[in-house]
């Protein structure tokens, strides 16, 4: 399996605090059956992780996984969140982040939490004319998109994929994100699982989540839903 969207680099957000945290998970992982890791750390108002800075901290953590045994490849990523219209075209333009995969052909977009940045729609069209498949994460965990489901709709209809975090799923982020993850499973509007791992306590499962959501909606749409995750890190169009 793969995971895309982990907060596994160490120090430099509010994911692992050290190499030993960064380790154990990696090894959590692993035995879960994760075989594929995209650290995504934060760029938000909080946390500047630009582009080369990510790049080096997963290669220096890529060298202690293989001096740790721990078979595990990693990906340099990051989990942008949306500041402002002119402000993500910026970044994209000027290719100050790590996009997700090789071709920089997928972008985490993460919303704000206090509110829903009404030139999302546009900030999507633009993005796809480019290429460029935003990937909203956690969607379920958003009260605006709960209370709005027709959102996320427009969202999805337009071109943009959803990225459930498996937490929701087991219930860890409360029942109304559980019910609205739910929601989605039921629309066929889960384009892609992920851990959101921070921690060990937060930690990186996946397995669960495919049970999961293979005994909600089959066996077919969770391998549909691994397979895409796969072609993020795919060098061919998904």
């Amino acid at each position: 399996m793969i995971d895309i969207h982990c907060h596994i680099l160490h120090g430099i957000d509010d994911g692992a605090n050290d190499l030993a945290e960064s380790l154990a998970m990696a090894r959590y992982a692993y035995q879960d059956g994760i075989c594929h890791i995209i650290a995504t750390p934060h760029l938000n108002i909080h946390y500047n992780n630009t582009r080369a800075y990510v790049q080096n901290k997963t290669a220096i953590l890529q060298k202690a996984f293989d001096q740790n045994n721990i078979k595990i490849t990693l990906h340099p990523g990051c989990e942008v969140q949306l500041k402002s219209k002119q402000t993500l075209y910026r970044q994209v333009e000027q290719n100050e982040f790590c996009f997700l995969g090789p071709d920089a052909r997928y972008v985490l977009l993460e919303q704000r939490w206090t509110d829903y940045d009404p030139e999302t729609p546009e900030i999507v069209a633009w993005l796809l004319a480019r290429g460029i498949t935003p990937i909203i994460p956690h969607p379920e965990r958003h009260v605006f998109f709960r209370k709005q489901p027709e959102l996320i709709n427009q969202l999805v209809n337009a071109g943009a994929w959803t990225q459930v975090s498996v937490d929701s799923l087991l219930g860890n982020n409360s029942q109304e994100a559980l019910d609205y993850a739910n929601h989605l499973i039921a629309a066929n509007h889960v384009h892609t699982l992920a851990t959101d791992a921070h921690n060990i306590k937060r930690k990186p499962s996946l397995a669960i989540g495919y049970e999961y959501i293979s005994d909600r909606a089959g066996k077919a749409r969770a391998a549909e839903i691994n397979a895409r995750c796969y072609g993020v890190i795919s060098s061919k169009p998904n």
